[in-house]
């Protein structure tokens, strides 16, 4: 198997993860909007947003130093944040 495989693999793998995660911030915040009044609503959709901001950022730096800075690892791990945004959207569950 090519290396640069390897790497781009370890990438989208740690991506995907984090893809995951974000998306449980996601649910758990529009779960709890349904309860809430328009102010609060505002607020805990804000949160969620910084929150997904801040695992994106964790992610993308998490990925430079556990695979040493491997350029494809990157790109992996970015693809992999990125790419279940249009699975949802093509199937429409989002």
């Amino acid at each position: 198997m090519p290396s640069w495989l390897l790497g781009l693999g370890k990438g989208l793998a740690w991506g995907l993860i984090g893809a995951g995660v974000k998306h449980y911030f996601l649910r758990r915040a529009l779960r709890k909007t349904k309860v809430e009044t328009h102010e609060k609503t505002e607020k805990i959709i804000l949160n969620c947003y910084y929150v997904r901001y801040v695992v994106n950022l964790i992610v993308l730096v998490g990925a430079y130093f556990l695979f040493a800075a491997d350029t494809l690892s990157l790109i992996g791990a970015a693809l992999g944040l990125t790419i279940p945004k249009y699975f949802l959207s093509f199937l429409k569950l989002d």
